[in-house]
């Protein structure tokens, strides 16, 4: 492995492979100028050793260069076995989509086609940048994951060399430690809770256990995000605050107890508790404070828990604690690195993803699925007469209303610039059509600031339409044909949409 600095202790390294010297030049003197440390390559062979010897923190990568061409050496770089994510960049003067399709298949990140704005240049950098930062935590993120594992595996191997006496405990904490593996393991948050919840049923033998959590929002609010043993709506008004004697009792111990044992000061407490048919209370501490509350009924024996299974629940409460702040933050840096920062739609690796998964889910159960994609009309001149706020604000102006017109279901993300995608998963060619007329009357009718500067005295949108299997034989093609419709609406006056049937043979 090759060890890297953390990212944001030091200025970023950039490696640019292209063997025109004046671009390495140009390159060369901007990337310097915003403080980044730049290294260069003419021969794209040399790209893997430069890598190598170098560690950049990105690559800027020619697509068409003598000998080893930029997929090629994209595919050897991504071989590498490097201890960071390196993303990389193509560049490209050819406008042929599959180039750029093949690219991002051998495992480019983004590109950007030449002559190229610096502006949008630097914006992709860091945006590039942002996502490394984010998948590096989360690889340090298991990392810790898996020294806990490796932990636990250790307290098993101690459990298993003590005396004879202790073979009983030793099964149970054994059963434990497998159990614990499991939910450890986990970082699907909702799939988490509901394993943990099951297994302390079968660990425990009880008829009924629940888990609250402290809500994200409110975090003195603690509301039940997963139960098992309880009737439909039963818990339904189950709520816990931070300011109720049940939290600051916990607060107090910190750690395990049988409801019934509560000092006289909080007996009050119980008729709430066995009200809910809680026997058991086991807290979720992290930092010194309460995130959650582990409950537990009674036992199917309707025996009283022994000392040795309140221990054993504080241990896998504790194991629970650290899983779901791990779970917590996966989800959290899986939705940052899936998100665009400036419009909060989904990024076009969003789109690309969802794009094969829709595709193939339509060919396997015979439903179709349909693809807009659009863009805001003369934008550039709105953007360069007003300036880039007033033209990024247009761009969330306009995300707003495509994300309120859409279903639950339908994806919606920014495809590039000030183009946008929507995927509409079981929408026909009508559907997909009725739909676009309505965003783009929509957005016409929307006022926007200054608008009377565009040529036609108003900002609007041009849409394209493909539909699968109507219009393209799988997901590319899809894009191709969505994308031709939208050249096709912006060629013959804009502010239209245009179905892919009318500017392709039918197949």
């Amino acid at each position: 492995m090759i060890p890297t600095a953390p990212l944001q202790n030091r200025a970023s390294k950039i490696l640019v492979v292209d063997d025109d010297i004046s671009v390495h030049r140009l390159l060369t003197a901007y990337l310097k100028k915003h403080k980044f440390i730049v290294e260069n390559c003419l021969d794209s062979q040399e790209a893997v050793e430069k890598v190598t010897r170098f560690q950049p923190d990105l690559v800027l990568l020619d697509l068409m260069m003598p000998g080893l061409d930029g997929i090629s050496a994209t595919r050897r770089i991504r071989n590498l076995d490097l201890s960071s994510y390196l993303p990389i960049i193509v560049l490209t003067a050819r406008k042929d989509i599959r180039d750029m399709v093949l690219a991002l298949e051998a495992g480019a990140d983004d590109y950007i086609t030449k002559p190229f704005e610096f502006e949008e240049l630097m914006a992709r950098l860091k945006n590039m940048l942002r996502l490394k930062t984010l998948q590096d935590r989360l690889l340090h993120k298991s990392a810790e994951l898996n020294e806990a594992n490796q932990q636990i595996n250790r307290l098993n191997h101690t459990l298993m060399s003590t005396n004879k006496k202790l073979q009983k405990k030793l099964y149970e904490f054994h059963n434990l430690v497998e159990v614990s593996y499991r939910v450890m393991g986990q970082l699907e948050f909702e799939q988490l809770l509901r394993q943990a919840v099951i297994n302390v049923l079968g660990i425990f033998a009880t008829r009924n256990a629940l888990l609250l959590l402290a809500n994200e929002q409110d975090n003195d609010l603690f509301e039940v995000v997963e139960s098992r043993g309880y009737r439909p709506g039963e818990l339904d008004q189950l709520q816990v605050y931070r300011h109720d004697k049940l939290v600051h009792y916990v607060e107090l111990i910190k750690h395990s107890f049988r409801v019934k044992e509560l000092p006289r000061e909080f007996k009050d407490i119980v008729p709430f508790l066995k009200g809910y048919e809680i026997d058991l209370v086991s807290p979720l501490i992290r930092n010194d404070n309460v995130v959650g509350l582990l409950c537990l009924g009674p036992s199917f024996k309707d025996e009283d828990y022994s000392d040795d299974s309140i221990e054993m629940l504080g241990i896998l409460t504790n194991m629970l604690t650290i899983a779901v702040h791990n779970a917590q933050m996966y989800e959290h840096i899986r939705a940052l690195s899936y998100t665009d920062g400036m419009t909060g739609l989904h990024n076009y690796r969003f789109f690309r993803l969802r794009i094969k998964e829709e595709y193939a889910r339509s060919r396997r159960e015979n439903v179709p699925v349909s693809l807009l994609i659009l863009d805001v009309d003369n934008f550039k001149n709105y953007n360069d007469t007003l300036g880039h706020p007033a033209g990024d604000e247009v761009l969330r102006k306009v995300s707003f209303i495509l994300k309120q017109s859409v279903r639950d279901n339908d994806i919606v993300a920014r495809y590039g610039g000030e183009e946008f995608a929507i995927i509409l998963p079981g929408a026909d060619k009508d559907g997909a059509s009725a739909l676009a007329e309505r965003i783009r009357v929509k957005v016409q009718d929307t006022e926007f600031y200054r608008q009377e500067i565009q040529p036609e005295g108003k900002l609007t949108i041009s849409i394209g339409i493909a539909t699968f299997p109507d219009d393209a034989i799988n997901e590319v093609e899809l894009i191709e044909n969505a994308d031709k419709a939208l050249y096709h609406a912006k060629e013959t006056g804009k502010n239209k949409v245009v179905e892919a049937q009318e500017v392709i043979k039918p197949i």
